[in-house]
């Protein structure tokens, strides 16, 4: 929190009344469904996995499925956020307005999503409310989010200034696997309108929490809406309300708190009252069945109007702002928030007391305490003490300013520790940062080139600042052979630096895209591309200002190859394959792995040369030498030379343990080849001579073996020990 700075308090006469005045406007009218909208969180975070998949594919599935149940005459519409760009806080579409029947239009909206951006999830409520016209009509809007807000938005506020200037509109919230803290801060968004919080924390959870919420849209439940408004009709905030059943009952039934309070309850009689402050108001309200009635208890109060400039003598800013209102100064705990708004010069209307003032200019607050008076209006004007930067950016001398794709930040000065502090961000290409006067740190990326630069900040100026990258853009293209055509997927460029010292590189960005725009500072680079197994290295040297094309040859080819169990199969083994490729021997005559492939058919992307390639099927093996040449398509055909055996025991057998060894060209037992542990092995071997011992328990502890002959192409079975 910056240094509070003196408030100058102006005195304006008014003719303001604060005895407490009588509940009014009780209406009920049944309920019908109403033009709903729900807005769909497709930032970033929505790729994360959780307990049924990726969290984007459960929304949509939930969220499908919910379309597809409610009636077709229910006036739906669809919005999403983050869904379009990286880093924009303006990403936010209407898919599809609301109406009936449109049905499909929403389901193929909802397919179409792929999640990207930020989460401006306080806009895109505001967004869907002012379309439904909040302030003339009955609406509601249904938030699925599974993170908060992450655009400089606050939820509550927006809440608080929805249900002041909303007719009966209701947002409610599923928070979609949110943490305790992450659930605080935007469950008041539901509650400061009126609607309802429902957490979600894997799919069934969020099939069910969407579900209640539409209930609360389609159903004509028996509720009753409190209000507090004063004298001008203005909705206060900070009210207590309680509902209480029979009268002269002690304790009330319902009771809650703000400007509006939304409670579902039996048809009936029922006394309600409300504080604000000292301030009291009550009355009695008759509830009828399936029916929403509204009732205002009103409250005479005085008002607190505020402005904020820059510096003394300023102009009153008019745009920007936060203004909240507390019940205790900032060093106590526990306080309460009494009132909130975005205005540029809002009024709060007060029962007469001493609060605290806290104006919010992004980066710079100011909070002061605020006197008011019974039957008198107060005036406040906060100097915020700050300073203004335009910064924008180019990548060489001689470039156009960027117009997209920047990131900036301002760093507070170096603390004691050697430390910086972020003080606030901004993705626009010509950035606006408000800060409170000082020095400061003005950093930007744009791709994977940085600049930085020393900045001074003085309250009431603005500060103009170019910053600029001396970068260039590496734009490589990948081909299989020399004249062949671009590669098309599969491709992961890195771009090294020079080697340090210790002769090793760091790694400055990498890509996978078919053909990247890598955007880094000029200078001298290695390249490196590969594709599947095929790898290549490239010496690149970039100019500032400009594109560098370069076109990197993998000099590769492709490997294919199918394996038979003998040379006269009719069809290609499918399945306990394991492919191995291995490089030619070294000086050592050492071979290295290069891949490995459990399919059936493998398709391996290869630098031209030869290579060992060995094929397993349970015990079988076979290996065989193979070239690949620049853009070719090698394919192979594996004959493991192999049959396959079952080997049996008794039905009464336990305790069983079998060793499967080859016999030599000498008669002699050689190695074991095959091993296992059920009364059944089935296995893959080589053509030839073998041996089967098997320890087993019938009556009692012995050990068979038996000789066998396996046959490429064949099956055999085999029983030992039941002679």
């Amino acid at each position: 929190m910056s240094s509070l700075l003196d408030l100058r308090v102006i005195g304006v006469a008014a003719s303001i009344f604060f005895l407490p005045i009588f509940a009014i406007a009780q209406s009920g009218a049944a309920k019908t469904p109403e033009r709903t909208i729900i807005v769909l969180d497709a930032s970033g975070s929505m790729w994360g996995e959780i307990v049924g998949g990726v969290k984007i594919d459960i929304a949509k599935a939930a969220v499908s499925d919910l379309v597809r149940s409610l009636d077709s005459k229910i006036e739906l519409g669809l919005m999403a956020y983050g869904h379009r760009s990286k880093g924009d806080c303006t990403d936010i579409e209407l898919l599809v307005p609301p109406g009936p029947d449109n049905r499909p239009a929403i389901l193929k909206a909802i397919q179409s999503l792929v999640p990207k951006g930020k989460t401006p999830l306080s806009d895109a409520v505001l967004m869907a409310a002012e379309f439904l016209k909040y302030g003339e009509e009955k609406g509601t809007v249904i938030l699925v989010s599974d993170g908060i807000e992450t655009c400089g938005k606050d939820p509550c506020a927006v809440g608080e200034m929805l249900a002041a200037k909303g007719i009966d509109f209701v947002c409610h919230v599923v928070g979609f696997d949110l943490s305790q803290e992450e659930r605080k801060q935007i469950e008041c968004l539901a509650q400061k309108t009126g609607g309802q919080y429902f957490d979600a924390k894997d799919a069934n959870g969020l099939r069910d929490a969407l579900s209640k919420a539409t209930e609360t849209v389609v159903m004509n439940d028996t509720q009753l809406i409190l209000s507090a408004r004063n004298a001008d009709g203005d909705l206060l905030n900070g009210v207590q309300f309680q509902i209480y059943g029979d009268k002269g009952s002690e304790d009330p039934k319902y009771s809650g708190n703000g400007g509006k309070y939304r409670q579902i309850l039996e048809p009936g009689k029922y006394t309600v009252s409300g504080a604000f402050g000292a301030l009291k108001a009550e009355g009695v309200v008759e509830v009828p069945e399936g029916e929403t009635t509204n009732y205002e208890l009103t409250f005479e109060a005085s008002g607190l109007k505020a402005h904020a400039i820059l510096l003394e003598g300023g102009e009153i800013l008019q745009k920007g702002l936060s203004w909240r209102i507390f019940d205790k100064p900032p060093t106590e705990n526990a306080r309460q928030s009494l009132a909130y708004s975005h205005e540029a010069e809002p009024t709060f209307h007060l029962p007469p007391g001493t609060y605290s003032l806290m104006v919010t200019l992004e980066e710079t607050s100011m909070e002061q305490e605020v006197i008011v008076e019974e039957g008198k209006g107060t005036e406040v004007t906060v100097i915020l003490g700050a300073g203004i930067l335009v910064a924008t950016a180019r990548l060489s001398e001689n470039n156009p300013l960027i117009e997209k794709g920047l990131d900036w930040r301002l760093m507070s000065p170096v603390d004691s520790e050697g430390d910086r502090r972020q003080v606030t961000f901004s993705y626009e290409s010509k950035t606006h940062l408000v800060a409170p006067a000082g020095k400061y740190l003005l950093t930007a990326k744009h791709g994977d080139s940085f600049a930085q630069q020393e900045v001074e900040l003085v309250a009431g100026k603005t500060v103009e600042v170019v910053l600029t990258f001396g970068a260039g853009i590496l734009m490589p293209v990948a081909i299989m052979n020399e004249g062949g055509d671009p590669v098309s997927g599969s491709l992961d460029w890195r771009l090294l630096s020079m080697p340090d010292a210790e002769g090793k590189r760091a790694q400055v960005t990498h890509s996978y895209d078919k053909e990247p725009v890598l955007k880094v500072a000029s200078g001298e680079y290695l390249l490196q591309l590969t594709r599947g197994s095929a790898v290549t290295e490239e010496d690149v040297v970039i100019a500032a200002g400009e594109p560098t094309r370069v076109t990197v040859n993998l000099n590769a080819g492709t490997w294919t190859a199918e394996g038979f169990m003998a040379e006269d199969s009719p069809e290609a083994a499918t399945s306990s394959l394991l492919w191995e490729i291995f490089s030619q021997p070294d000086s050592e005559g050492k071979r290295k792995k290069i891949t490995h492939s459990y399919d059936a058919k493998p398709k391996v992307f290869l630098s031209s040369g030869k290579y060992l390639v060995r094929l397993e099927r349970g015990s079988a093996s076979v290996e065989m030498d193979t070239e690949i040449s620049p853009g070719k398509l090698r394919e192979d055909k594996m004959i493991l030379n192999a049959g396959t055996v079952v080997l049996k025991t008794p039905a009464n057998a336990k305790k069983i343990s079998w060793s499967v060894y080859r016999i030599q060209a000498d008669g002699e037992k050689g190695a074991k080849v095959a091993h296992g542990y059920k009364p059944e092995l089935r296995v893959h071997l080589n053509a030839g001579s073998y041996l089967a011992s098997v320890e087993l328990t019938t009556d009692g502890r012995n050990e068979v073996s038996k000789p066998f002959e396996v046959t490429a192409g064949k099956l055999s079975e085999i029983e030992i020990g039941g002679e």
